[in-house]
């Protein structure tokens, strides 16, 4: 489960700060108070990396797609050049089978 409150220093006073990030508000801490409390460069630094990891991940998803897409485009230009190779063959209506 993520933590919702975390505990930094503040950068001018150097008091501790609690903040609920479910609830939106910040506190100060008392030091008794602050248990397992991160500073806020650990929290830049967590964040860079999460969003260096969702970017790779978004990266790799798009080359994907891409790759599907040519796929696919290859697949339609196969069909229309089978279609090309024999005009007067008409498609079989499915409805005409019964």
């Amino acid at each position: 489960m993520a933590e919702t409150v975390f505990t930094f220093p503040c950068p001018c006073c150097n008091k501790l700060i609690e903040v609920d990030t479910r609830s939106g508000k910040a506190r100060a801490a008392r030091p008794e108070e602050a248990k397992g409390g991160r500073n806020l460069d650990d929290l830049l630094s967590a964040q860079r990396r999460d969003a260096d990891r969702l970017g790779d991940l978004f990266s790799q998803a798009k080359d994907l797609e891409a790759r599907r897409n040519e796929q696919l485009e290859q697949k339609l230009r196969r069909a229309k050049e089978e279609a090309q190779k024999d005009p007067d063959e008409r498609p079989r209506n499915p409805f005409d089978l019964e």
